[in-house]
C-alpha cells in the first residue's frame, strides 16, 4: 500500500515511543487541501479511529479507512537525515482545475 523509507520508519519510531500510550499508537495520513484544491498530506501519530484498518510497516502502525486505501497506493513516507523533516511523496498526485488569474 504504502513505503516508509527505513530512516523515516526509525525517526517515526523514536516520536511514538516518547508518548505514554505508545502501545496503542500508530501514524495515520491525513490530506489538507492546497490553495487550488489538490492535497497534500500530514502525519498525524494518533490511536486507531472506529473503521480503522492496521498494517505494520517497517515496525509502525499505519491506520487507514477502505476509502483512503486506493488513494494512498504507492505513497513513500521518507524523512531527511538532515533536517529530520518528514516528505510524503505520492506518485499519482491528485488532478484539479485550478486555474490562475492572471
Amino acid at each position: 500500500m504504502i513505503i516508509i523509507t527505513p530512516h523515516a520508519a526509525a525517526r517515526l519510531a523514536l516520536l511514538i515511543a516518547e508518548e505514554p500510550d505508545s502501545d496503542k499508537l500508530g501514524i495515520k495520513l491525513i490530506p489538507t487541501t492546497t490553495g487550488c484544491g489538490s492535497f497534500t498530506y500530514s502525519i498525524a501519530i494518533t490511536e486507531a479511529q472506529k473503521g480503522d484498518h492496521e498494517l505494520e510497516l517497517c515496525g509502525i502502525r499505519f491506520l487507514y479507512q477502505d476509502e483512503e486505501a486506493e488513494q494512498l497506493t504507492g505513497t513513500i513516507i521518507d524523512c531527511d537525515a538532515t533536517t529530520g523533516r518528514f516528505s510524503i511523496i505520492h506518485p499519482r498526485p491528485l488532478q484539479n482545475d485550478c486555474t490562475h488569474i492572471h
